[in-house]
């Protein structure tokens, strides 16, 4: 039986493109794709409409492919062969996108090519994990390949624990004051003003802003808002090339505070995955080319991305990083000194170690202003509604009812 999947490509000209193509299964459409000379970015079954919404959920994340690398790595070091641990690893993973995944990882091993170009073709694996797949295939030590991997993504599981850890009590705060003052306007503030009626001209003027106030936070805007929310998360997962949100993220790094914990948390992971790519053996140029993928911020990736040329030309690696401006000077520095000793590899853990623990004093400092932040705001917010209801209430003998 054949099913109808979805694709986007790249063709050899370079060019974007989608449709959709009939196959029996995964398999047999990428192999069908690939024969046309397509380069594969996207394939997906399409779903029946009582099927739709499992588009919205996500196939595996980094906890799964932690898992992935961690078992493949153990199998690789008992001796077992690389297309049986393959095998081994479908029959044990439970998530069905995972095991569609693999089985085309193994279809391509099956098929003459190489462990690194297999996983590459599925277009689901970062060119970090492929680097360093590539490298142990090259050598001839999948486990360590494996293994490094699998350190990578639980340094990257740490990493986001830790953050979600710190910022749950103050996103708890943030959403008890939101559904405080979703109370306030909604109920105690319309039922105090009705008694004046639909004449606000003689309120004084406290009185006159929070009545304006109460006006927007009823339940139908925010009803309203909810809703373009949803409509734009639903846009964005059907049409991701064609939904694209402002990228606040890339500006973020001007602000005085954010700004730093941000550029503090790209050259942690930029730190950890020069160190990893340079421990597997990669080469310099290659690992800074990889690394420099790993960071998410465009305005911090964009500069050191442009370090490769300057480097290739024959430039000292630590001038070269002593060009970049937002860059502390304790990284030309370590970096002058490993160039000298040829110890590039534990200057980047060292940096890594220095930017990791920089970041989480830096989280710390900042969660413990930010909650009495939060409480002194909601506090005035509230103070402020109190003492306007106080006032009306003075000057009620001056309002015409």
């Amino acid at each position: 039986m054949l099913n109808e999947f979805a694709y986007s490509c790249i063709d050899a000209a370079g060019q974007d493109g989608k449709g959709v193509i009939s196959a029996t299964d995964r398999i047999d459409a990428m192999a069908k794709l690939r024969a046309r000379g397509l380069t594969v970015t996207y394939l997906a079954e399409k779903q029946k409409k009582q099927k739709v919404k499992m588009s919205f959920r996500k196939g595996f994340n980094d906890q799964d492919l932690y898992n992935m690398a961690r078992e493949l790595s153990t199998l690789q070091r008992s001796g077992i062969r690389i297309d049986k641990a393959f095998e081994l690893l479908i029959q044990s993973t439970a998530k069905q996108d995972l095991k569609d995944i693999i089985s085309l990882v193994l279809a391509d091993v099956k098929a003459g090519r190489g462990i690194a170009q297999s996983f590459e073709n599925t277009g689901r694996f970062n060119p970090f994990v492929i680097s360093m797949i590539n490298v142990g295939e090259a050598v001839g030590d999948l486990h360590s390949a494996f293994e490094n991997v699998a350190q990578y993504l639980r340094f990257q599981i740490q990493f986001k624990s830790e953050i979600r850890n710190a910022l749950t009590y103050p996103v708890f705060l943030i959403f008890a004051s939101i559904v405080t003052f979703i109370f306030i306007f909604n109920f105690i503030v319309p039922r105090f003003f009705s008694i004046f009626g639909t004449k606000t001209e003689a309120l004084p003027l406290p009185a006159k802003i929070l009545f304006t106030m109460s006006g927007w936070f009823t339940f139908t805007n925010l009803g309203i808002m909810l809703g373009l929310a949803i409509a734009v998360f639903v846009l964005k997962k059907l049409y991701p090339t064609k939904v694209r949100l402002p990228n606040l993220y890339a500006y973020l790094v001007r602000a005085p505070v954010v700004g730093t914990l941000i550029i503090q948390l790209e050259l942690s992971r930029f730190s950890y995955s020069m160190y990893s790519m340079l421990k597997s053996g990669v080469e310099f140029i290659k690992a800074l080319t990889m690394s420099a993928t790993v960071i998410q911020n465009e305005r911090i990736r964009g500069p050191v991305t442009s370090l490769v040329g300057q480097i290739k030309e024959g430039k000292k690696i630590a001038d070269v990083f002593s060009q970049v401006h937002f860059l502390p000077d304790i990284v030309p520095n370590m970096l002058r000194v490993g160039e000298e000793s040829g110890s590039l590899k534990e200057i980047f853990f060292e940096l890594y170690q220095i930017f990791d623990e920089r970041f989480k004093n830096s989280i710390k400092r900042v969660l413990t202003l930010l909650e009495p932040l939060i409480i002194i705001v909601m506090g005035l917010i509230v103070g402020f509604i109190v003492i306007t209801l106080i006032l009306t209430v003075m000057s009620v003998s001056s309002i015409k009812l």
